[in-house]
């Protein structure tokens, strides 16, 4: 009887251990599954940088280089770069530099003026056309750079930077006169008209941020024509003064040794395309100049004329004008300008 009685405390004790033992078991599996779910998650984002990390990385970076590393003033000069192998658009910038202005050439030939320091998104591209020019000093350097923007980020992946050396050969070592951009030689005995349509300034926008946040800005377009608008070609007097080389000097006077010459600017204020027009000048030497059809004239497009003339032996004061003439034009007020210039042994 004692015997049982053992028996049944022996297998009490052993069924209670069982029943602790299973309780045990079944807190140390619940835990390590709390920490296992705790784990998975960051080794998958781990795998996930990873792989975002082997499918960003370039070796070759970014890489600019443009055709030529020094250009003459008002000179065209590509620029171009290796792309990236992942999705994403470019964007131009370049530094601010006293008397340093830049244009850019889109796909259609179009030239859009830019801002300095400003981002201007150009798209998926691999080149881009620049003309920039230097009203202040002989050697400018533009210093630009190249951004790329992956698909739906918002700051730049990769840049690089470079420096083109713009040369005015107007401007002396010495010296800055005033000097403006012609971009024809006129004869010598007989007025010859240059003639170098400019395309409309694109909107400029708002300064840079106080926050230093990168920012991108399109490239504008030239207005278009609007068929119900009006045409108004207006003539503006830029100044007088002397050809050196193909080179416009506004000097105010005009030796009468030198090739004279006269700068004014044909813009259409309106908001429809011109039709074809003409210009007539009488110049100071006092022969007159008819100019053959000009190409029509975009709303805010100009054209930027210099005659170049000479003067033979006449001193003393000259006066000239110039005449547009366009059909239709809704304001012929502001078709001509008369102004005089000594003339200077």
């Amino acid at each position: 009887m004692t015997n049982n009685r053992e028996q049944q405390q022996k297998d009490g004790v052993m069924k209670s251990l069982a029943i602790a033992g299973f309780i045990g078991l079944i807190i140390v599996v619940s835990w390590l599954g709390v920490q296992l779910v705790k784990v998975v998650p960051n080794a998958f984002t781990s795998l996930a940088s990873l792989a975002d990390s082997v499918y960003s990385y370039d070796t070759r970076g970014l890489m600019v280089a443009s055709s030529k590393g020094t250009v003459n003033d008002d000179e065209s000069v590509t620029i171009n770069w290796n792309v990236p192998k992942r999705t994403g658009t470019f964007a131009f910038s370049y530094a601010c530099s006293e008397g340093l202005a830049v244009d850019m050439r889109d796909s259609l030939g179009a030239i859009k003026a830019l801002t300095c320091d400003t981002n201007y998104n150009i798209g998926s591209v691999s080149a881009v056309d620049i003309i920039a020019t230097s009203e202040k000093n002989r050697f400018t350097d533009l210093r630009y750079r190249i951004d790329f923007i992956p698909s739906g980020k918002e700051a730049p992946l990769m840049s690089d930077e470079s420096t083109i050396t713009i040369v005015n050969a107007t401007i002396g070592t010495t010296g800055t006169p005033e000097v403006t951009v012609a971009t024809s030689t006129p004869a010598t005995t007989t007025p010859v008209a240059t003639e170098t349509p400019t395309k409309p300034t694109a909107p400029t926008m708002p300064a840079t941020p106080a926050q230093p946040v990168y920012t991108q800005q399109p490239i504008y377009s030239i207005p278009t024509s609007n068929p119900n608008g009006f045409t108004d070609l207006a003539v503006s007097f830029v100044g007088s003064g002397i050809l050196v080389g193909q080179s416009f000097k506004n000097t105010g006077t005009i030796d009468n040794d030198e090739t004279g010459a006269i700068k004014f600017i044909v813009q259409n204020i309106g908001t429809k395309t011109s039709t074809a027009w003409t210009y007539t000048a009488k110049l100071p030497n006092g022969e007159t100049y008819t100019s053959t059809s000009q190409a029509a004239l975009k709303p805010n497009e100009r054209a930027t004329i210099t005659l170049g003339f000479t003067m033979g032996d006449d001193t003393g004061a000259k006066r000239y004008n110039v005449e547009v003439s366009v059909t239709p034009d809704s304001n012929r007020n502001n078709n001509s300008f008369e102004t005089a210039v000594a003339i200077v042994d």
